[in-house]
C-alpha cells in the first residue's frame, strides 16, 4: 500500500482550514478564523492573541484566559502541532526555498563528532540564544505600551487570512482596497527576507513551544534495530537534514529540545527504513532516540 507523505496530508489539511474559513466569508457560518476560530458563540482565541488581549483591555477576559488555558491543554497534549498542520506559512515557506548550500566535508564533522564524543563539548554547538523570545517579549511590551496587539499588524498568518477577506470583499462587495497589495508584499517580504521566520522571529512559535515544554505525548521515536545508522554503522542524517527544527534524533545534546517538535513527520517521511514512528506515548527510557553514533562506529 503507498503511504501518502506527510506535506501532502498537510497541504490538504491547510488547504481544508483555508476553506472553512472562506465559507464563514461568505455564509457567516460563525467558525470565524485562526486568530478567532470555533463555531457562533463557542469561540477561542490564539494564544498570543489571547495575552495580547488580556494587556491591551487592562482587564480580566474570561474568553481570553478560557481560550490560553484550552490551548496550553492542546499544547501540553499533542505539542507544537500547530505550526505545522494549521499554520499556512510552512507551505508557502517552500515557495521561496533557497538552493542548499556545499555541505562540509564528512571527514571534518565525522572528527568533530569524536572530538565532542572524547570530550563532551562541541565548539560547534554554542549556547544559543532563542531570538524568539525577544520577539514575545516586545510583542508583549508593545502591546501593554499602545494598548494594540501590534504584532498582529505584521503577522504573517493574519495577513495571509486578512488577504483572503479582503479579496472576498473586492468581489463580492466591489471594494478595492490597497491592502490586497500590501497584506502579499508583507508575506512575501517575510518570507523571503527573514527565511527563518518560523524559527527565529515567529513570537506564535516561542509560546507554543514553551506551552510545549511539558509535551511526552505523540514525540518522535526511533526504531534502533532498523535505523541505518545505530543497526548499520551508515552515516544517514536523512531525518536530521529533513528538520526545519533542527532537532537531532541521535544527538539531543547538541540538538534543539524535542519540545520544539512540530509533528510534522518530515523526518519519518524521508527515513529510506521507516524506522521513525510518532507514537502517541513511549517511555522515557526510549523516546529521546539518543544512541551515541560514535560508539556503533567503534564496535563497527
Amino acid at each position: 500500500m503507498m503511504r501518502i507523505k506527510a506535506s501532502k496530508l498537510r497541504a490538504l489539511v491547510i488547504a481544508a482550514v483555508a476553506v472553512i474559513i472562506v465559507v464563514d466569508l461568505v455564509s457567516r457560518t460563525g467558525t470565524g478564523t485562526i486568530s478567532v476560530f470555533g463555531y457562533k458563540k463557542i469561540a477561542a482565541v490564539c494564544p498570543l492573541g489571547s495575552i495580547e488581549s488580556l494587556l491591551a483591555s487592562k482587564t480580566f477576559l474570561p474568553l481570553a484566559v478560557i481560550s490560553f488555558l484550552v490551548l496550553l491543554a492542546i499544547a501540553i497534549l499533542i505539542g507544537r502541532i500547530f505550526c505545522a498542520w494549521i499554520c499556512p506559512i510552512p507551505v508557502m515557506r517552500r515557495w521561496f526555498r533557497r538552493p542548499p548550500k556545499s555541505e562540509e566535508s564528512p571527514a571534518a564533522d565525522e572528527a568533530e563528532v569524536r572530538r565532542v564524543h572524547a570530550h563532551g563539548v562541541s565548539a560547534l554547538s554554542p549556547v544559543k540564544i532563542d531570538t524568539r523570545h525577544w520577539v514575545l517579549g516586545g510583542a508583549l511590551l508593545s502591546t501593554a505600551i499602545f494598548g494594540f496587539p501590534v504584532f498582529c499588524l505584521v503577522c504573517p498568518i493574519g495577513l495571509t487570512f486578512g488577504t483572503l477577506a479582503v479579496l472576498w470583499r473586492l468581489l463580492h462587495f466591489n471594494e478595492p482596497s490597497w491592502s490586497l497589495l500590501v497584506f502579499p508584499a508583507m508575506i512575501v517580504l517575510e518570507l523571503t527576507v527573514f527565511r527563518k521566520w518560523c524559527r527565529k522571529v515567529c513570537p506564535l512559535g516561542a509560546l507554543i513551544s514553551l506551552m510545549s515544554a511539558l509535551n511526552i505525548f505523540v514525540r518522535p521515536k526511533v526504531d534502533h534495530t532498523t535505523c541505518l545508522r545505530t543497526a548499520k554503522g551508515v552515516d544517514c542524517q536523512l531525518c536530521k537534514e529533513a528538520c526545519y527544527e533542527e532537532i537531532d534524533l541521535h544527538h539531543a545534546d547538541q540538538s534543539q529540545p524535542l519540545a520544539e517538535c512540530t509533528k510534522c513527520r518530515d523526518c519519518s517521511d524521508v527515513c529510506p527504513v521507516h524506522a521513525i514512528t510518532f507514537p502517541f506515548f513511549q517511555k522515557k527510557s526510549s523516546s529521546e532516540g539518543v544512541v551515541p553514533v560514535d560508539s556503533v562506529h567503534e564496535e563497527a
